[in-house]
């Protein structure tokens, strides 16, 4: 290994420990050997936000817009781990899902996704009524992180989801994944469930409710 490939995976490792990702790292490298352990945190959003909350930097050169098939192009190269497939562009087409995102000066810099047909992980199916919404998918680019784009976005999507009739908003974060869960709790996001889900081989599958939050 080269020097430079060395300093860049030292550089990926900082990274994942300063974000809180080793653990949430470690449980997406089982999956690639046919074991996923995903313990999660099926939350309600956008009942009790307190406090707006702000962008750090210049907030006249950040825009939230709706985000259409022009931009699945780029969303695919920021997030590697999404695929462009004809049924998330045909969702789009549709209006049962919508990308919403943040832009700075023209350029993405964080999204997320809203499905108003289902809450869907795994191989969990739920069919939403039609004042529910899920949101789902939020990505954050990594030169833009630290600066609050995540819960300012998400809250601009309870505006606008509250102007549709859509008052009861769903999402899951992944126990491990800890900026995800602090950036929900910091607009009051609350638990209703932790969830463990275990799947082995794409065969066999374990769903069992841990805790119920009252």
């Amino acid at each position: 290994m080269s020097g430079k490939n060395i300093i860049s995976l030292l550089e990926k490792i900082k990274s994942k420990i300063r974000y809180g990702l080793t653990l949430q790292s470690i449980r997406l490298k089982l999956t690639t050997i046919g074991i996923d352990i995903s313990p999660y945190y099926w939350f309600r959003e956008g009942m009790e936000v307190t406090k707006i909350p702000e962008i750090q930097g210049i907030i006249s050169d950040y825009s939230v817009e709706s985000l259409g098939p022009d931009d699945m192009e780029q969303i695919e190269k920021l997030d590697k781990g999404w695929s462009r497939s004809k049924e998330r562009l045909q969702a789009l087409a549709d209006s049962s899902e919508k990308c919403i995102g943040i832009k700075h000066k023209g350029e993405i810099a964080a999204f997320m996704w809203i499905n108003f047909k289902e809450f869907r992980f795994k191989s969990t199916v739920i069919q939403l009524q039609s004042n529910e919404a899920y949101l789902t998918d939020m990505f954050t680019v990594d030169a833009y992180r630290g600066k609050n784009l995540a819960p300012y976005l998400r809250y601009r999507s309870y505006e606008m989801l509250k102007e549709m009739g859509r008052n009861v908003l769903y999402s899951i974060s992944i126990y491990f994944n800890s900026p995800a869960v602090k950036f929900k709790e910091k607009l009051n996001a609350r638990k209703l469930k932790l969830i463990l889900l275990i799947r082995l081989f794409n065969r066999l599958q374990w769903s069992f409710t841990i805790k119920s939050y009252h």
